[in-house]
């Protein structure tokens, strides 16, 4: 049967519009056009196939039938190539191909890109590492990572380039190129990401902050590292913690608590912040489930079992760290400035009493929340009134003063007072009956002074009754 071949001994011109591509001619030589089809003769007559040949500026392939491939990806001599609608080589640009060995968590499409020399950019396989290559895009300049097949990899990728795609990728991976952004490899750069986590109750969101460093890799198993000036930790799998972290070895300790912000901050707190307990730490605080401020220095550790002074303002800190807020009974440490347990006082019943190894604290709201309070104050207690007294210098400052002061007696800063409508009293103190008046006053140096009972009190000088009877004393 005779062959339907038309060679063509003059120059041709097969002219086609494609994105991004001139008119494309094909020289005469060796190019014949067999049903509608452009093939390629050799020299020796033969059809060529799996071959490119060059026709002006442009390459084309020739398939195993010998005919030109059009919008096909080309695999030759484990590199890939591809030619667009007319035929020819594309070079220097992205293009996306259908996956047609797709399956299982592969991707419809993969994504290539072409050389200045034709040339998908891939993984040698020659080594372990990832290939990350930094390509153009609409908006600059990125970073990719690319496979030994020429794939544009996407989402979690292993350290060794490989793409991972099950429940535990955010694990097992190092380097995250965002589908959301074109694929990028991120870098420098935080990014919320899902986890899959059945170990962890504690969290809202359904995923952890990520940090990526400048050569795209997770920051993983770090205990601190300042990031824009703040301080964070990350776990194994390179999630960023957040709530408490106890240091085991510090266990039952204030100091062995740090605090890393809230889930959606996950930065080391300093200064002041509000939390609910540590369940390890402070399981009665954290039974409460109350938010409590807390003060961390430039390191994180808290203020705990102290009174300390915060910009010109005293506050209490309990053996956990928790602020103290309201009338509390303070046992110290032997060195007198460790607080050993601080009771807050919610009834008259529970108040120290004069000899009591504690001491009478209040932290009120004035000038700041929880601060010191130090000389007189009026407080309540079971809905009653009483004038308190606090010291406000020496090594007792802030304490309730406990004993005579300015003519009134003191126990544990609350200032002793003959009840409404009495006028006076007798009060018992240090072995001693004084006389008092309805604002606490001692009565010194009284002569038949007569109280609402009509009853009659003398005092000598310090106020001590010297003479109780209903009539007069006689001089």
């Amino acid at each position: 049967m005779k062959k339907n071949v038309k060679r063509i001994l003059l120059p041709l011109a097969a002219a086609a519009a494609t994105a991004g591509l001139s008119m494309v001619s094909l020289a005469a030589t060796g190019w014949v056009m067999e049903n509608n089809e452009w093939c390629y003769y050799n020299a020796g007559g033969d059809k060529a196939t799996d071959v490119f040949k060059k026709s002006g500026n442009n390459w084309f392939y020739l398939d195993s039938d010998g005919r030109m491939a059009r919008s096909s990806l080309i695999e030759q001599d484990d590199n890939y190539y591809y030619v667009n609608s007319v035929g020819a080589m594309v070079s220097n640009e992205w293009r996306e191909v259908p996956n047609e060995d797709g399956g299982g968590d592969e991707p419809d499409t993969w994504w290539y890109y072409l050389q200045s020399n034709g040339r998908a950019v891939k993984h040698s396989g020659s080594s372990n590492s990832v290939k990350i290559v930094t390509l153009p895009t609409a908006s600059g300049d990125a970073k990719f990572i690319f496979d030994e097949e020429g794939h544009m990899l996407s989402g979690w990728i292993s350290e060794d380039g490989e793409m991972l795609t099950d429940e535990d990728a955010w694990r097992e991976g190092m380097y995250y190129c965002d589908p959301e952004n074109g694929g990028r490899l991120v870098t420098n750069s935080w990014k919320y990401l899902e986890a899959e986590d059945d170990d962890n109750d504690d969290r809202e969101g359904d995923g952890y902050w990520f940090y990526f460093q400048s050569n795209g890799k997770k920051l993983a198993d770090k205990d601190s590292r300042k990031i824009n000036g703040r301080k964070y930790r990350f776990n194994e799998y390179g999630a960023a913690e957040f709530d408490w972290f106890a240091d085991p070895a510090l266990a039952s300790s204030a100091n062995g608590g740090r605090y890393y912000s809230t889930e959606e901050q996950c930065w080391l707190a300093t200064g002041w912040f509000k939390a609910i307990p540590d369940e390890d730490i402070d399981p009665e605080g954290y039974e409460d489930d109350e938010e409590y401020w807390y003060y961390a220095d430039s390191s994180g550790e808290l203020a705990a079992a102290e009174i300390k002074t915060i910009k010109g303002q005293k506050y209490g800190f309990d053996p956990y760290g928790k602020m103290l807020r309201g009338l509390y009974a303070i046992t110290f440490e032997k060195d007198g400035r460790t607080i050993a347990e601080a009771r807050e006082i919610e009834s008259e019943d529970e108040l120290p009493g004069e000899d009591d190894d504690e001491y009478l604290y209040f932290f009120g709201d004035s000038p700041k929340e929880g601060a010191m309070k130090t000389g007189t104050a009026a407080l309540e207690i079971d809905g009653e009134r009483y004038s308190y007294k606090f010291y406000t210098s020496g090594s007792k400052k802030g304490a309730g003063v406990n004993g005579i002061d300015d003519d009134c007696i003191y126990i544990q800063g609350r200032r002793m007072e003959a009840e409404d409508g009495t006028k006076y009293e007798p009060f018992e103190y240090k072995g001693e009956e004084y006389l008092i008046n309805t604002s606490g006053k001692i009565m010194k140096n009284k002569k038949n002074i007569k109280d609402a009972d009509d009853v009659y009190y003398c005092t000598d000088k310090k106020g001590i009754i010297t003479y109780t009877g209903d009539e007069k004393q006689e001089k």
